[in-house]
Parts: structure tokens; sequence; C-alpha cells
């Protein structure tokens, strides 16, 4: 099996929940949800990290924005 990207993970394992029974069906959907959700999170925070990033990367070259205190 090649390895699939997150998304496609995800795609697939719902696409399969109607070839299981009810009990692995249900299982395979919270898992498919859950690692949807906690890449959503990630992607978010590492988006976020590199904004700060960049925004302190500024701040040390043109040095703080309206005076220091």
């Amino acid at each position: 099996m090649q390895r699939m990207k997150i998304k496609e993970l995800v795609a697939a394992a719902y696409a399969s929940l109607s070839e299981l029974p009810p009990e692995k069906a249900q299982l395979i959907c919270e898992l498919a949800t859950r690692l949807d959700v906690t890449f959503a999170a990630l992607t978010e925070s590492l988006d976020q990290r590199m904004s700060l990033d960049a925004e302190i990367n500024q701040l040390r070259k043109g040095g703080a924005a309206g005076g220091e205190r």
C-alpha cells in the first residue's frame, strides 16, 4: 500500500465505512474525524508559529515599533 496523505487517508476511511460492520464503522469514523481535526489544529498552530516567527524576525531587524519602554 502506498503512503497516503492525511486528507487522502481520512477520505478513504470515510469511503470504506459502508463495507464495515456497524461497530467497526463507528470506530473508523471516530478515528478519521479525530485525525482530521488534529491535522487541522496542527496546521493552524504551525501557520501561527510561522507568522509569529516572521514578526519576531522583523522586530529584531527593525527594532520595536513605537519605541521601547
